[in-house]
């Protein structure tokens, strides 16, 4: 089983590697540029880095890092924040499947794909052109396993039967300019996503730290779920964890993120992801005025949520 599983791993990083080939000729600059509604999405190589990003037309200079790889090493995953949001396999090791809103250069997706052979991995993103991106320039190739539905995250997760239950659920969407939808930070999204998360289940949020509603969001992701973690990423991102399995603590959860990087032979530090994982006080302390946040609802956005993203 276990060389069976290696067999097919290694045909799958050669068949990555062939799609990635016409890219490796490629010279440093512009390698895909295309207008995509209130955005560019442009990718770009320097030397064996590929970056994707969302350019708003409103300010060209303005635009979030959707996505970066290294092209000598497709299956690392270079931004640490997307090492934090592996620490799902922490509180589900074998998922039978997984549901990702939003899919940038599908570094994750493609990154589970390869090591989890025989999980289910659906996808849904509202920009094709990013999509179009990831499968021409980042190796990704859509199969029986991994999935992408054109389509709002929270509208794909509405219109599943009530029957289908994942085991993961993470939410990685921003536009350009760092704009978190609202409907996807909300009491009533996590409830729906409750209503599919199996027993155990795990879902995970990437937020920008610059968020001026971050508490809020924060405090919002608490009021659902019975163990919340927080892992940051310097002063940028924060991956939020949360789960209604039994709570884990500090220890535990660096021991079994010890037991999957020695299991999946990571080429990053899962390890030291969970050594940064904040819950409980050090999680309280580590977010200003998280006393004072309130819930967030989808009818009642707080004053300034939309304004504070205009240019």
């Amino acid at each position: 089983m276990i060389d069976d599983r290696k067999n097919w791993q290694n045909m799958n990083l050669a068949a990555i590697e062939q799609r990635l080939a016409w890219v490796q000729q490629q010279p440093d600059g512009m390698i895909f540029c295309k207008d995509s509604g209130v955005h560019y999405v442009a990718v770009k190589k320097d030397r064996s880095r590929i970056k994707l990003s969302l350019v708003e037309k409103v300010n060209l200079y303005t635009d979030l890092l959707q996505s970066v790889f290294d092209l000598n090493n497709p299956l690392h995953l270079v931004s640490e924040y997307t090492q934090a949001m592996m620490l799902a396999l922490v509180w589900q090791s074998q998922p039978q499947r997984i549901y990702i809103a939003g899919f940038g250069g599908g570094r994750i997706p493609l990154v589970l794909h390869h090591y989890l052979p025989e999980t289910l991995i659906e996808c849904a993103d509202v920009d094709p052109i990013a999509i179009e991106a990831a499968t021409q320039c980042f190796g990704v190739k859509l199969d029986s396993r991994l999935t992408v539905a054109i389509q709002d995250g929270r509208e794909y997760l509405e219109q599943q039967k009530p029957d289908v239950l994942y085991d993961i659920i993470m939410t990685d969407v921003f536009f350009g300019n760092g704009y978190f939808p609202h409907r996807l930070a909300t009491k009533e999204f996590y409830e729906l996503c409750q209503k599919h998360l199996s027993s155990a289940g795990v879902v995970l949020v990437n937020l920008l730290q610059r968020d001026e509603f971050y508490a809020e969001k924060i405090t919002t992701f608490q009021s659902a779920f019975s163990q919340v973690c927080v892992c940051p990423w310097k002063n940028i991102n924060s991956v939020l964890i949360g789960s209604n399995s039994p709570i884990l603590d500090n220890n535990e959860i660096v021991s079994r993120a010890a037991s999957l990087q020695n299991y999946h032979q990571f080429s990053f530090a899962l390890t030291d992801r969970a050594l940064e994982v904040k819950l409980g006080t050090a999680l309280a302390e580590s977010v200003r005025n998280l006393d004072q946040a309130q819930v967030l609802f989808d009818d009642s956005p707080p004053a300034g949520y939309f304004d504070c993203w205009l240019f």
